[in-house]
């Protein structure tokens, strides 16, 4: 097996039967996974055979042979970390896109049914919410457009206020924007 130019089948099959078992326990030990312990394994023994002109040069097999195993091991395992870590941060990202389509959609939904109710609501009390609601003004500023006591606007507005709470509730809307605010 030392001195030949290049090793034989029947040599690299001897080779195989002496160390396979005692490779896949050593990746084993390290990895704790069965999975690595034979994927690294069999890479090992790809790499002999691909390079089995270089085993003439070996001294000593069993310490070579466990050092590509170490090193595999170990490259295996960096190599597993990162794509881990890639893995997460993909993980993350479509979940975080996943939760803002799913977002849009809720607030496209609030949105529709806010004006659905507003549509629903007198004339008046339609005004007096979208210029407290959509404009920022002041009860006081709404009163005087509109001619109506401060009094007269903020009983309008409560009462909007109430009746689009509850088109929504009634539309399931609310407890969707809790959960999301949630989970």
């Amino acid at each position: 097996m030392h001195s030949s130019s290049y090793i034989t089948q029947e040599a690299f099959r001897a080779l195989y039967d002496e160390y396979k078992n005692r490779l896949y326990g050593y990746v084993l030990t390290i990895t704790h996974s069965s999975h690595a312990a034979e994927e690294v394994t069999q890479e090992l023994f790809i790499k002999i055979w691909t390079n089995r002109e270089m085993l003439e040069n070996v001294k000593d097999m069993e310490r070579y042979i466990f050092t590509m195993a170490r090193n595999r091991t170990l490259n295996y395992m960096r190599k597993a970390s990162n794509d881990a870590r890639i893995l997460k941060e993909l993980q993350r990202g479509m979940v975080s896109r996943e939760n803002n389509v799913a977002e849009r959609m809720l607030i496209q939904d609030y949105e529709r049914l806010v004006k659905e109710a507003l549509d629903r609501l007198s004339p008046r009390r339609n005004q007096v919410y979208r210029l407290s609601f959509y404009q920022g003004m002041k009860l006081e500023e709404i009163a005087a457009q509109m001619n109506l006591s401060r009094n007269t606007v903020k009983n309008h507005l409560v009462a909007a206020r109430k009746f689009i709470r509850s088109y929504l509730i009634e539309r399931g809307i609310i407890f969707l924007m809790i959960l999301s605010y949630f989970f």
